[in-house]
């Protein structure tokens, strides 16, 4: 085996694997990681690009991927995780595409914050807080946004 072929084998089984049969990726074993981890596991983006925030201090570098992932960094960290319209991978059982309906059924263990165009459900993860922004185009989920809440 090459050098580093393991490390990079055991970050991908640790932060990537699937449940069977489910095609989604638990983004928030992503928030959080380092440079190096995210490049082991998904390999080098397709393209990198700036995203001007309200203010200089919420300014991002963001990952984009040909899967139409994208990852936000934060002072060397991965803050937000986002699927866009065009993404085959889900979410939480949630996906691009879904009504607003079967969005609503899928967490109705949770409660729902609406807010204009958007969705927002809080999860329980291991090191920080997390939450989820669902974005619609009209009845169907576009967006799915999963990031750090306490920035």
């Amino acid at each position: 085996m090459r050098p580093g072929t393991l490390p990079a084998l055991l970050c991908f089984l640790l932060f990537f694997a699937l449940p069977a049969g489910a095609d989604s990726l638990d983004a928030t074993r992503v928030i959080g990681m380092g440079l190096k981890s995210a490049v082991d596991a998904f390999g080098l983006p397709q393209s990198m690009f700036s995203f001007r925030g309200t203010e200089e201090a919420r300014d991002d570098v963001v990952f984009y991927y040909p899967d139409h992932m994208y990852l936000f960094w934060y002072k060397d960290k991965v803050w937000q995780v986002r699927f866009d319209r065009r993404s085959t991978a889900g979410f939480h059982e949630l996906s691009p595409g879904m009504t607003r309906q079967e969005v609503e059924a899928a967490v109705k263990e949770r409660p729902l914050v609406s807010s204009g165009d958007s969705l927002y459900f809080d999860l329980d993860a291991e090191s920080f807080p997390v939450r989820v922004r669902l974005v619609f185009a009209g009845s169907d989920l576009s967006d799915i946004y999963v990031y750090r809440s306490d920035f």
